[in-house]
């Protein structure tokens, strides 16, 4: 009695199961096509947000662009030019009146008369001869000190970020190549724990190589310290978040050209931003001098009234009006001999500045000469034979052809021999960059 029905569910189920087979095959089949687009477009997505390589030269860009003290200097530059165009305005006129009752009586005392005064001036004041065209050379030389300090800071910026820049790639290099021979140690060590114990030479070989490994260690966190610091600095002068990563390439291979501390001294003389900024302190100064003597000098205004009494008879008056002042008591001592104290200030730390810049100018010659001289003395060539003697070193040991003094010193003089290459080649660069910056060239032929 129930077997009919059974066998019609069972029909109505394999019904039901082919109506939901076929749109989940469409799905998968859909799936299964739009699988590779996806994994493309996963691929452009991550290739886009790949941090690009910076250069030296983009580095400084972008610090010309974002720099938050850059832009305090740009704002001091404005401020300069609206301190000029306000030198050069005119005082606003002066408008006065006045208003009131006017009584006329006889010599008794009896009223005659009764009825309104009033009057009114308009007035113009006018400097005299020489005080605005001096203020306005005044304001004129604060644009231009704006302007080069503007410049030396744009020129110390672009030094800093290109010196930080070397410095980060110097570690980066020195950090690879200390975990390459550490990486080097460690596979030897687990070559050397799978050997058969052959006694207590190969014990103590093991136990040596194991303390070199920490010191190796020890050398590759410190040059990745280094990076780290130098990447958060970078960050700083581009104006970019502290967990921006930096990745820069390596800059052309540049040939330290041969100087002459003569020449450097006498072109750091005549175009050292430091030494424009003092001359052009000493020339406003002297126009503040020659300003606050002609202070004492009246200024007048000029204008036209006119006045009207009312009480009876009607009396108008119209005319120019005149007004000065009298420099009875006050000559301005006080402003003049602070000015001319202000001027002896400039010419002292003008004379001041020439002897540190030509002193500074022949310390960084000497130090960038010998720098020079040390690191034509150990080439690129003689690094890439001591890394190949390490390799092959590395290679003889695990052969038993060397003992394991000659390895060690193979690695050890390897890593040394960069790392005081690695010094050089940084103070090199930081000599000639401090130099460039001394005698005002620009940074970016480096």
């Amino acid at each position: 009695m129930w077997t009919i029905p059974t066998q019609n569910a069972r029909l109505k189920t394999l019904i039901l199961a082919k109506q939901t087979v076929r749109p989940f095959a469409l799905f998968v089949a859909l799936l299964a096509l739009l699988s590779p687009l996806r994994g493309q477009q996963g691929s452009q997505l991550a290739a886009s947000q790949k941090t690009p390589a910076w250069t030296s030269d983009s580095l400084i860009d972008s610090a010309l662009r974002n720099n938050a003290e850059l832009k305090f200097y740009e704002a001091g530059l404005a401020a300069a030019k609206g301190q000029r165009t306000q030198a050069g305005l005119w005082k606003n006129p002066e408008f006065e009146g006045e208003l009131g009752t006017r009584r006329i009586k006889d010599p008794s005392g009896s009223l005659e008369g009764e009825g309104t005064t009033r009057s009114f001036s308009i007035t113009q004041s006018f400097e005299f001869p020489g005080k605005g065209s001096l203020r306005k050379a005044i304001a004129n030389k604060d644009v231009e000190i704006a302007e080069l300090t503007l410049q030396q800071f744009r020129t110390a910026l672009s030094g800093q970020v290109r010196s930080l820049a070397q410095r980060h790639l110097i570690a980066r290099d020195y950090a690879e190549s200390a975990e390459e021979v550490s990486e080097r140690s460690s596979a030897l060590i687990n070559l050397l724990k799978q050997r058969p114990n052959t006694g207590a030479s190969q014990f103590l070989e093991l136990r040596i190589i194991e303390a070199s490994l920490l010191s190796l260690k020890k050398e590759a966190k410190e040059a990745l310290m280094e990076r780290e610091e130098t990447r958060l600095e970078l960050n700083l002068l581009l104006g970019l978040p502290s967990s921006t990563e930096l990745t820069i390439q390596q800059p052309r291979t540049t040939s330290f050209p041969e100087i002459e501390s003569s020449k450097m001294i006498l072109q750091g003389l005549n175009q050292n931003l430091s030494l424009k900024v003092h001359v052009l302190v000493l020339k406003k100064a002297l126009r503040e001098v020659s300003a606050a003597r002609l202070e004492a000098a009246p200024d007048f205004s000029v204008g036209p009234f006119f006045s009207q009494d009312k009480a009876g008879e009607r009396e108008e008056n119209a005319g120019i009006i005149l007004s000065t002042t009298l420099p009875l008591w006050n000559w301005n001592q006080g402003n003049i001999t602070t000015a001319q104290a202000r001027r002896k200030q400039a010419d002292s730390l003008l004379l001041d500045a020439r002897r540190k810049v030509e002193r500074e100018i022949a310390r960084r010659c000497r130090a960038y000469m010998m720098s020079r001289k040390l690191l034509q003395e150990s080439p690129t060539e003689t690094i890439s034979n001591l890394r190949e003697a390490a390799e092959l070193a590395d290679r003889q040991y695990r052969l038993g052809a060397i003992h394991i003094q000659l390895y060690l010193e193979s690695q050890k003089a390897f890593l040394e021999s960069q790392k005081l290459r690695n010094e050089v080649l940084l103070e090199t660069w930081k000599n000639l960059l401090d130099l460039k910056v001394l005698t005002g060239e620009s940074l970016t032929i480096l």
